[in-house]
């Protein structure tokens, strides 16, 4: 998807921060609210599959009131090796944008400091991974049992192809910088066009 606008806007707040709190905000922060966003336009997707529903025999589909927003948080060890936590913004739905970044900093922080407790995990519906700060250009999630779908990021830059063009070639071409989002979903209860119609839907909310 074409990213331009992303990055724009994104600069725009983070000049403004710069003359009030020196705080920043990600591409993550952007588009993990864009994402909570159109799951109120496409709620198909924040559902869950449950083998037994309390007032039914047999397999059933849970649809919830709120997003429960996991974040995949890559913790590098002392040996290299790499652990994947996945703490919850709970209700994230429910937050404006900055609320929904500071809610997301402090889960960070318990993440990275070893403080996070058990309920900080519990109630994740739908979950974010960017793979991309790594330089992943697109991957293909696993989907966590309890849960919907999963939204990967990818790297933010240039096509595939144009990544060490010429300056000058990418201009006269008109290229801008582009950044693949793919969607994992449970296709028991999620259809492929619910979410065909959800990844276009998160830029424009």
């Amino acid at each position: 998807m074409p990213a331009k606008l992303l990055e724009v806007n994104r600069q725009i707040l983070n000049n403004q921060l710069a003359r009030t709190t020196g705080a920043k905000v990600s591409f993550t922060h952007l588009i993990g609210y864009a994402v909570v966003q159109a799951l109120g336009v496409v709620p198909a997707l924040n559902s869950s599959y449950v083998a037994e529903m309390n007032e039914q025999r047999g397999p059933g589909i849970v649809r919830h009131s709120h997003v429960g927003l996991g974040l995949a948080v890559d913790l590098e060890k002392s040996d290299g090796s790499h652990t994947l936590l996945v703490p919850c913004i709970k209700e994230a739905d429910r937050l404006d944008f900055r609320s929904f970044v500071v809610a997301y900093e402090e889960l960070v922080r318990k993440i990275h400091s070893a403080k996070a407790a058990p309920d900080d995990f519990a109630g994740t519906t739908v979950t974010l991974t960017n793979p991309g700060t790594l330089g992943t250009v697109q991957s293909v999630p696993r989907l966590l049992p309890g849960q919907g779908a999963i939204i990967g990021v990818g790297a933010l830059g240039y096509p595939s192809g144009f990544e060490a063009a010429d300056p000058r070639i990418i201009a006269e071409l008109g290229l801008g910088k582009v950044v693949t989002l793919t969607s994992t979903y449970d296709h028991r209860i999620i259809q492929g066009a619910e979410s065909g119609i959800f990844l276009p839907t998160w830029p424009n909310v």
